[in-house]
């Protein structure tokens, strides 16, 4: 019975999604033995929570901080500086390891590349496991991915794997084999590229209340269009939201928290939201075009990047007029721009991501 260990943090959904498909991918083998640890929240759990609570209010109200912090983070020895402080959750990594035994460990996380290595140095139980970096952002890749080493790297695309080139990664330790986003995503059917009916939009808001209601009320105001809003674990927006009366209309669904935005996604027209690195991968899976109306300096400047690239999708930031005024534009002309980045969206899903990366981590616990 092989048994993988994934290794994430909740600073952000993107290691935490990436984590759960990958292991939602090889429960579908029999006989595979699955652990999802956080050490952070095994560890230090309150202290987490206010990290997380911190890297919460930096990216979405006060990015300028978090820009310095990734731009800090970028540059050699800055993290590697700070391993020090981080001998509680080596050795909670250690105890781990020695208790579960894995055939693969598998990380989501930058961090977890550097406390392997010290492992490694003092001769404990990782050494001699293969250990796999899962990258979870595209194309402007921070070096702290890759400074802590890893015998492989699972990058989402070709674009990611040659920043990590270029950064002096080995060619040879590089498997691009997509985003993990959730298996099911591939027996989910996208919508045709001919529009019937009302314009379905799906819209995940990150910012405050009244520029989120400011929003909606912009984009109610655009004929032939339905809004479907999903706030999440966001409970104070969404309590903002009904008492504000603005998802009354027929035309707007107000939803809190849900499983199911794969299957929103396939089934609306246009999302839009921030660029996080798993929401805009699974877009790209479900074959739904990106309106991005929040961007995180850092990574997710790098999905905006390969979103325009590619041409699927565009930046529409922060106004609400500028935000409707694009989605107007994205279906005149009979929906030209929307069955222009339909097309180009097809020749990028890759919807059995997790399945393949599934498959490459099994055929590495049995060698």
């Amino acid at each position: 019975m092989p048994r993988i260990l994934i290794l994430t943090a909740g600073f952000g959904e993107g290691h935490n999604t990436a984590a759960r498909c990958i292991a939602e991918a090889l429960r579908e083998h029999s006989g595979v033995d699955v652990r999802i640890t956080d050490v952070y929240v095994e560890t230090i759990p309150r202290f987490t929570k206010i990290l997380q609570a911190a890297y919460g209010l930096a990216i979405n109200k006060l990015p300028f901080i978090w820009s310095a912090i990734f731009n800090l983070l970028n540059k050699p020895g800055k993290l590697e500086a700070t391993l020090p402080f981080a001998a509680n959750l080596r050795e909670a990594l250690r105890r781990v390891v020695e208790e579960y035994q894995p055939d693969v460990i598998v990380s989501t996380y930058p961090l977890y590349a550097y406390l392997i290595r010290e492992l490694k140095k003092r001769g404990h139980a990782a050494s001699g496991v293969p250990f796999m970096t899962m990258v979870t952002d595209s194309t402007a890749i921070n070096s702290s991915w890759y400074r802590g080493g890893s015998d492989t790297f699972l990058v989402a695309d070709e674009e990611t794997a040659l920043a990590l080139r270029h950064g002096g990664v080995d060619p040879d330790t590089l498997q691009v084999l997509g985003f993990p986003v959730t298996p099911r995503l591939s027996t989910l059917i996208p919508l045709d590229s001919v529009i019937h009916g009302a314009k379905r939009i799906l819209y995940l808001p990150s910012s405050r209340a009244a520029h989120t209601i400011a929003i909606i009320r912009k984009l109610q105001e655009l004929p032939e269009v339905e809004i479907t809003i999903v706030t999440g674990r966001l409970k104070s927006l969404h309590s903002a939201l009904v008492a504000s009366g603005v998802a009354d209309g027929a035309r707007t669904h107000l939803v809190g928290w849900t499983d199911r935005v794969p299957e929103l996604l396939c089934s609306h027209h246009l999302f839009i939201g921030k660029a996080g690195g798993a929401i805009v991968q699974e877009a790209i899976a479900a074959q739904c075009p990106i309106l991005v109306s929040h961007v995180v300096p850092g990574q997710e400047e790098g999905n905006i990047e390969m979103i325009e690239r590619h041409g699927i999708g565009r930046l529409a930031a922060h106004y609400p007029e500028t935000i409707a005024a694009s989605v107007e534009e994205i279906f005149t002309a009979d929906g030209e721009t929307w069955k222009r980045w339909k097309k180009n969206l097809r020749t990028i899903s890759r919807p059995g991501a997790s399945r393949a990366i599934a498959g490459y981590i099994l055929q590495a616990a049995a060698r």
